[in-house]
């Protein structure tokens, strides 16, 4: 029997990592997390060529968009609104998030996201229906991404 099959011990929890947010210059865990997940689309055109029969795909471009659900019990990201409303100047926000796993072999996978936008901020919430503490989903887009660390192979494909 091979070896070579996909260890459990070698996935990731998603449990294991964390995440760090940069506001105004001013960086700090991103304690109030609940789930984080960013993604890279990309843009593709298609179009069918003189001589050829098949649809031909190229790469054109890429968007970044990502989604979290926080904790609501920090007020920073309200705070650079209001000074976008007040001023008209929004700096964007630079997040950067680990994923490591002791028990795993892949190691760790290390990005940073610059000039996030969160779609939504909180303002106030209150739900006399709920003892559980209060959470707020948003979307988000970013326009960097830069990878200081990547996952390797599972030590039993190496």
């Amino acid at each position: 029997m091979s070896d070579n099959y996909t260890r459990i011990a070698d996935t990731i929890s998603s449990h294991e990592g964390k995440a760090y947010i940069t506001i105004n210059g001013s960086n700090r865990e991103l304690f109030e997390v609940s789930t984080l997940k960013a993604q890279l689309g990309l843009t593709v055109s298609a179009k069918r060529m003189l001589g050829s029969r098949m649809t031909q795909h190229k790469v054109t471009g890429a968007e970044g968009t990502g989604s979290l659900t926080m904790y609501f019990m920090n007020s920073e990201v309200l705070k650079q609104a209001l000074a976008y409303l007040k001023e008209g100047n929004y700096n964007g926000i630079t997040l950067q998030v680990y994923n490591e796993d002791a028990q795993s072999t892949v190691g760790r996978q290390e990005v940073v996201l610059s000039n996030v936008i969160f779609a939504s901020i909180p303002v106030a919430v209150l739900d006399d229906s709920s003892d559980d503490p209060i959470t707020f989903d948003t979307d988000f887009t970013y326009d960097g991404i830069n990878v200081l660390e990547s996952f390797a192979l599972p030590e039993n494909y190496r």
